[in-house]
Formats: structure tokens, C-alpha cells, sequence
């Protein structure tokens, strides 16, 4: 990166989940809700479908790029043999969990199942008006972009990446550098998640440094905080 030419203000790539924004049992409630949707009066608790989704999604395979994927109707296809495997698992027939596997879709990327965190905005607000640009780096869906607009976060965000769409996946080094073209480049550039892996570890090999956020550890990690508000104030003291 020391060749690149450096043209932007200093940026802070987010993570989405877990760190701007909740989201309580998002898989697994929404293949409960398309299962209510379609088969009223079933007794399937949604924690019986947690193990069937343990494995499968592309970030659950990080060092595989998927770039084959490049619409958002080919990711989606390529996730419902997941959910299909999930209903099937707590008892469906396979023709009937393909079916409903087909409906997890609108549930994913309903704005209304996301929950902007208490310190989110003012950390946006506060790091935006002392010159720092922000771009959301997320293992997350293709409609990512439009889930964050629907809830007010993109008067903030000057760029919304997706793995979904550039079909990297954190932690691979190529997420980063992908984002970092996206972004501009800039001289300095910071990470702040809340997984030690994907977004600590992963952000570090590629030489940015990183925040972790509310989720603590026992490994070695230079910045760790509690909150946003906090993770503002190592950015402005190491500017």
C-alpha cells in the first residue's frame, strides 16, 4: 500500500452487525417466519433451526471468493440449498423446505429486523464533522446498501461495501484491499467491529488497524472498547 496515491480523508471502515446495528437471531427468525408464512400452525421453535446454520454461508468459508455470484438473485439461489438443509433438518420433506427456502429472501433484508445502536449515530455524527469519511464493510447480503438507507444511516455512509457484492468475504485480505480501492485510497485508514477475526485480525493483515468493539476477549488486542463513543476517541488521538 506505501505506492498507492493518497487522495481522500482519513476513513473508518464499520462493520454492520454487531457493531452499528443489532439484529436478534436474524437467520434463524427469518426461516421461522417464512416457515409460519407457508405452513401456519407448525410447532418448529426457531432455536431448533441455530444448528443447520452453523455452516454453508460464504463467510463460513472466508479464503473462497465467490465472485461467480455477481447478481443478487444468483447469491440468493445459491443460499436457499442452506435453508432448505435447515428445514429439512427439523423435519420438512425435501420438496416443501426447498419451497419455503425461497421466502427466507424478504425477511433478510426487511429494514424493520435491524436495530441502529444507541452510540452509532452520535460516533458517525461527531467522527463525520472533524473531516473522517465512512464506509461500511460488512460479510452481509446484496441489499445491504439499501437496508442501511432505509434506516437513516447513509446520510453518514460515503460508501456501503457488501461481500455479497465484491465477492470477498471478511477476513480475506482481499476484502480489504477490494474496500480500500472502493474507498479512495486514503493515508489513513481504520477498522472498528466487533469480531476479532474477521474484522480485528483480518483488517491487521492488510495493514489497517483495528477497534474491536463491545465483543471483549482474553487474545492480545491493542484497541479494545466497550462502545462507539469510546473507539471515537483512540481515532482522534491517533489521527
Amino acid at each position: 500500500m506505501q505506492n498507492l496515491i493518497f487522495k481522500t480523508n482519513p476513513t473508518i471502515l464499520w462493520d454492520f452487525e454487531g457493531t452499528l446495528v443489532t439484529h436478534p437471531g436474524l437467520w434463524r427468525l427469518a426461516l421461522k417466519e417464512a416457515m409460519d408464512e407457508c405452513e401456519p400452525g407448525n410447532t418448529i421453535d426457531a432455536e431448533e433451526l441455530r444448528p443447520f446454520l452453523r455452516t454453508g454461508f460464504p463467510w463460513h468459508s472466508p479464503e473462497k471468493p465467490h465472485l461467480h455470484l455477481s447478481t443478487p438473485d444468483a447469491w440468493w439461489s445459491s443460499m436457499e440449498p442452506i435453508f432448505s438443509r435447515a428445514y429439512q433438518g427439523v423435519g420438512f420433506d425435501i420438496n416443501c423446505a426447498r419451497e419455503l427456502a425461497k421466502h427466507v429472501r424478504k425477511y433478510i433484508i426487511d429494514p424493520g429486523r435491524y436495530f441502529v445502536c444507541d452510540d452509532a449515530v452520535t460516533a458517525l455524527e461527531n467522527l463525520k464533522a472533524r473531516g473522517w469519511k465512512h464506509a461500511i464493510l460488512s460479510n452481509h447480503v446484496p441489499e445491504l446498501p439499501d437496508i442501511v438507507k432505509a434506516l437513516g444511516l447513509s446520510v453518514y455512509i460515503d460508501f456501503c461495501i457488501s461481500s455479497a457484492n465484491t465477492g470477498y468475504e471478511k477476513p480475506n485480505p482481499q476484502a480489504f484491499r477490494t474496500a480500500f480501492s472502493i474507498i479512495g485510497n486514503p493515508k489513513v485508514t481504520w477498522m472498528i467491529g466487533d469480531n476479532l477475526n474477521a474484522d480485528i485480525r483480518g483488517a491487521e493483515a492488510a495493514g489497517i488497524p483495528g477497534i474491536l468493539v463491545r465483543n471483549n476477549t482474553e487474545e492480545n488486542v491493542k484497541y479494545f472498547v466497550h462502545d462507539l463513543i469510546e473507539a471515537t476517541a483512540i481515532l482522534e488521538s491517533n489521527i
